[in-house]
């Protein structure tokens, strides 16, 4: 049976100096929805958090350290003793207090405190409306009560006025452009800061199920996630986002009972436009996710009835719906023992479920990326990709992801351009928010030569997922790939972090002949993987030091261990293409012969990338092209 309450606990009945849980989380949300803590965002989820934990029965465990990792995003590194971030924002906390209980909340019945010293919240009950009472007489005395009852009726006034014309203004934005919705990372209330798959699983469902109604644009998890700690005013990042209004929200877990509350905010004025509630045991998340999908489409005045495909691809298993989300996490840090880890997660959720398509779909995800990413040999991880893929097509034919993985399975590791294509087609017609769809439509034009659509596509999936590191390379690897060597480097250099488009950025240096910039980027100049060592070998060849080239590069081949632990395997394109860059033509094609009967995903770039220009005029690299799927 669900318990979809709202505002309802199931530990309203506990109470802390004589005030129940349920009536201390409603004077937490007249706390935080008051003028003074409405757009103070480090204020609001530092509060939120400490209550939440000492409600649970935690509150032993609200330290500086937990406070920093969880709340302020600090890293878990971070040492109490040089960051004083917790304390700093403890004497602000209690100022905001302060202000809220001698202002807005003077009359409240409930007085949330955080006493100096700790970080632990007291709650206590005013005594039985006398203090109420004196406290109003000493106020009624004081000069300034008219001008404070005045800013109260003007502050109320002001809220029935927006309130009254959101609506209206939502509506009419409905009828032009569609609305535009961010879902932030939902707060992990859980002592263990290992456990936030679960908060961000949630968030991410919910950015997927929010997707599949028609008439709203919803900003992909990848920008989304990017603020994840950070203490920015919501206006700003609906600006950064692009996003009329942000679903944000909190999750805590205790032995099998989740507490989640989420609330809808307008990124224009910072209002709290709604806000509910959930007591659900773990077997009821699912419907607590669809009851704040249909509430917030609801309030954006967005059919819910919208929704195009019924979810075939979900299931009703509790064990396999978390399995498959603590899979879907590690799966998003791309790093390989992560990646391994999600396959285990998927096939533990298909153990528990066999007919859970979204388990397919993201086993056959891990299984696609790790090979593009060379962690995985083409023999062993495509195979697996297909059948996957296979199964999960067979449990729900409407599954956009998956549509999505086949065709960047099919273009990158398969060469069958034009089927990927269709597969990318339907996957969007299905889902046209789902962001990776149009990148990777991007990533198949750009191998064919089609720059202008590669270019098209890379923007539809840059307004989908604004701050996406990844789609921002993509762009300038369509540049580097078009031979647009100064625009490939300009779009690196603006990127707000270029750890993601360094590889795109020393390459054009070199085609450029600016060997000197290329070996001044840290991962060229000391090289810790195989990007680095190709690249710096390539550098190096063209500057005239074709000794060290040809020295690193049999190096790697005499000791592929040295290349770090992100490979799982050193694919023979790579070598081919460094080979190339040296001038060692016979070299460079007996390697693109071996991967090409390996399969291996770096001949997808092998008509369009430039550093297979030296081959080009040979008849043995015509005969390669049409192998590889590219008739002209």
């Amino acid at each position: 049976m669900s318990h979809l309450q709202n505002h309802a606990t199931s530990s309203g009945v506990e109470a802390f100096s004589g005030v129940s849980a349920e009536s201390i989380r409603a004077q937490l949300g007249t706390i935080l929805a008051s003028s003074i803590f409405l757009n103070a965002q480090r204020p609001t989820q530092f509060l939120r958090f400490i209550v939440e934990i000492t409600l649970a029965g935690n509150e032993r465990q609200i330290k500086e350290y937990l406070l920093g990792v969880e709340v302020f995003g600090r890293p878990e590194s971070y040492d109490p003793k040089d960051d004083p971030v917790v304390r700093i924002e403890a004497g602000r906390l209690r100022k905001k207090l302060a202000e809220y209980y001698s202002g807005p909340g003077l009359t409240d019945s409930v007085v949330i405190d955080v006493p100096r010293g700790g970080y632990v919240p007291v709650f206590r009950a005013k005594t039985s409306g006398l203090e109420i009472v004196s406290r109003r007489e000493e106020d009624a005395s004081r000069p300034k009560s008219s001008a404070l009852g005045k800013a109260a009726v003007i502050i109320i006034a002001t809220v029935l006025f927006l309130a009254a014309t959101y609506v209206v203004r939502f509506r009419h934005s409905s009828l032009g452009t569609p609305i535009s919705i961010a879902v932030l990372p939902f707060l992990n209330l859980n002592a263990n800061p290992t456990e936030a798959y679960l908060s961000d699983g949630v968030a991410e469902e919910l950015t997927t199920d929010l997707a599949q109604l028609k008439g709203l644009r919803v900003v992909a998890a990848t920008s989304a996630f990017q603020f994840r700690g950070k203490a920015e005013d919501v206006r700003k990042i609906g600006q950064a986002l692009n996003a009329q209004a942000l679903l944000e929200g909190s999750i805590r877990q205790s032995q099998g009972a989740l507490r989640i509350d989420a609330q809808l905010i307008d990124t224009r004025n910072g209002f709290h436009i709604w806000s509910k509630g959930y007591d659900v045991q773990l077997a009821d998340l699912q419907a607590s996710e669809q009851d704040i999908v249909e509430q917030a489409a609801r309030t954006l005045q967005i059919p819910v009835s919208a929704k195009p495909h019924p979810a075939k691809s979900d299931t009703d298993n509790p064990e396999a719906h978390v399995l498959y989300l603590h899979g879907r996490y590690l799966w998003n840090t791309r790093q390989m023992p992560d990646m391994e880890e999600s396959i285990r997660l998927f096939e533990r959720a298909l153990t528990d479920d066999p007919n859970y398509a979204l388990a397919y779909a993201g086993l056959a995800d891990s299984y696609t990326v790790m090979t593009i990413n060379t962690q995985m040999s083409p023999a062993e991880a495509v195979p697996r990709a297909q059948a996957a893929l296979q199964r999960a097509l067979e449990l729900d034919p409407n599954l956009a992801r998956a549509h999505a993985t086949l065709g960047l399975l099919e273009s990158q590791c398969e060469w069958k351009w034009r089927d990927a294509e269709q597969e990318f087609r339907k996957a969007i017609e299905l889902d046209p928010n789902y962001a990776p769809a149009h990148h990777w439509a991007a990533l198949n034009y750009m191998e064919l030569g089609d720059f202008a659509d590669a270019d098209a596509e890379f923007r539809r999936a840059e307004v989908l997922d604004p701050l996406s590191p990844m789609i921002t390379e993509g762009l300038a690897e369509n540049f580097h790939d078009a031979h647009r060597f100064d625009d490939a480097i300009s779009t690196v250099l603006n990127m707000p972090d270029q750890r993601v488009g360094w590889v795109i950025l020393a390459q054009s240096y070199v085609f450029k002949g600016e060997y000197r910039e290329a070996l001044k980027i840290p991962k060229v100049a000391n090289p810790d993987d195989l990007e680095g060592l190709v690249i710096r070998a390539a550098a190096l060849a063209r500057s005239g030091d074709r000794a060290a080239a040809l020295k690193i590069l049999a190096g790697i081949e005499q000791n592929p261990q040295n290349t770090g632990p992100t490979h799982g395997y050193i694919p023979p394109g790579y070598l081919a293409w460094a080979y190339a860059m040296v001038g060692e033509k016979e070299k460079s094609f007996a390697l693109l012969d071996k991967a090409y009967k390996q399969r291996d995903p770096a001949l997808a770039n092998l008509k369009v990338g430039p550093g297979f220009d030296i081959l080009r005029g040979d008849p043995r690299f015509t005969v390669l092209l049409h192998k590889v799927g590219f008739d002209n």
